[in-house]
């Protein structure tokens, strides 16, 4: 072994050794741990598709107040 290939890292093309490769939120950059989290890429307070809708609108027909 040379020196060239001492100095050299290697390749990062496989799991890591412990089997768990980090994931952070794509938003706030926290770490993700659910496994839902880690496929969205989104933490369940940053994900875009989880917001409440507004309320819907309803028409109602009422009759007007008698005297104005």
């Amino acid at each position: 072994m040379d020196r060239d290939d001492r100095n050299q890292q290697q390749a990062l093309t496989g799991p890591p050794n412990n089997g768990y490769r980090a994931r952070y939120c794509r938003k706030c950059g926290r770490p993700l741990t659910a496994p839902g989290s880690r496929r969205r890429g989104y933490g369940d307070h940053c994900d875009p598709t989880r917001r409440p809708q507004p309320a819907l609108t309803r028409d109602i027909d009422q009759d007007s107040i008698p005297g104005t």
